[in-house]
C-alpha cells in the first residue's frame, strides 16, 4: 500500500511535457493497493498495463475522484523532444468508481516509437 496526493488539473493550456505549468488543485490523499493483475508489453510500443485499487478517505466519500486519480497517476506522457521516435513512455489511467470509496484503476503504457 501507498499514498499518494491527488491533483485536479484545472487547465489544459500546455501539451503533457509543459503540464506542470497548468493550474491543478490538491484533492486530498488517497491509498493505493498493491497491482492486482499486470500484462507485459507484447509489442516494441507496448509497455503493458498494471491493475489496481485506490481507496479515498472517508471525507471524500462523497466526491467523484475519478478524474482527479487520471490527472495524477496517468499524466501521459512528460515527453519534450520535436520528433517523434524518441521512445518516450506515456501513461494513462482509465478510472471506474466501484464504490463510494474505492475506485478500479488501469493504467496502459506505450512507447513512442
Amino acid at each position: 500500500m501507498n499514498l499518494a496526493n491527488l491533483y485536479l488539473r484545472v487547465t489544459h493550456k500546455y501539451a503533457d511535457g509543459w503540464r506542470h505549468l497548468d493550474d491543478d488543485q490538491f484533492v486530498g490523499t488517497v491509498k493505493v493497493l498493491g497491482v492486482t493483475s499486470a500484462t507485459e508489453g507484447g509489442d516494441y510500443d507496448d509497455g503493458g498495463t498494471a491493475s489496481f485499487r485506490v481507496v479515498a478517505p472517508s471525507a471524500l466519500r462523497g466526491a467523484d475522484l475519478s478524474r482527479a486519480i487520471a490527472d495524477t497517476l496517468g499524466g501521459g506522457s512528460n515527453c519534450r523532444h520535436e520528433h517523434d521516435c524518441c521512445g518516450c513512455a506515456s501513461t494513462y489511467a482509465t478510472v471506474r468508481r466501484v464504490s463510494n470509496r474505492e475506485y478500479a484503476v488501469r493504467l496502459r503504457t506505450t512507447f513512442n516509437y
